[in-house]
């Protein structure tokens, strides 16, 4: 499928990486379609089918949507999700992993986006919003629980960032006194 749709005058020439252009169109379709099913659900339901969100509940659902995206693309618990669409590459810091997308076509798409935190953004983003307008007080008590994992997460982060630099710096004033002790001319010895 990708490759016809690659392989028009409209698409020719987009890129020398064999990209799944026609898969990552059923993708977007896929993420369409379900927006528009929901709001074809629940637009005859007046304005409560899609209340306004408060700067609150934004900034809680945009931590708890970056969290939730971090553990899908690059958590080992959620791996046997990612595995029939990726490759495992390494280990990287704080338990995440690196995978790259494997096959073609559409496996290669869902590996693409299932890999790919920034990908994933919308999808769970828009999960969260739309359970957020049928169920409030649900998804609040969910996002707050991504959203806190976040801030320890960040905090987690920042202790490990203090503690490098803190080895850093006495590594450093430990070089430069080696170094100066070098420099300096030995002291004479006092006679009696």
């Amino acid at each position: 499928m990708g490759k016809a749709l690659a392989e028009t005058k409209l698409f020719a020439g987009y890129g020398n990486t064999e990209m799944p252009l026609g898969s990552y169109a059923v993708l977007m379709g896929v993420y369409s379609s379900a927006l528009a099913g929901y709001f074809a659900w629940r637009g005859g339901r007046g304005r409560s089918a899609f209340p306004r969100m408060s700067l609150e509940d934004v900034a809680l659902f945009g931590l708890a949507t970056h969290k939730v995206t971090r553990i899908l693309a690059k958590d080992f618990v959620t791996a046997p999700v990612r595995a029939p669409f990726v490759r495992f590459e390494s280990t990287d810091r704080a338990s995440e992993v690196t995978e790259s997308s494997r096959g073609r076509g559409l496996r290669r798409a869902v590996g693409d986006l299932l890999s790919c935190p920034f990908c994933l953004g919308p999808w769970v983003a828009g999960a969260l919003a739309c359970l957020h307008a049928v169920r409030p007080r649900e998804t609040r008590l969910v996002a707050s629980i991504f959203a806190l994992t976040t801030l320890s997460d960040f905090l987690q982060r920042s202790y490990e960032w203090v503690g490098q630099e803190l080895k850093r710096t006495r590594e450093r004033a430990e070089a430069l006194e080696v170094s100066e002790g070098s420099l300096r001319e030995p002291e004479p010895t006092p006679t009696h």
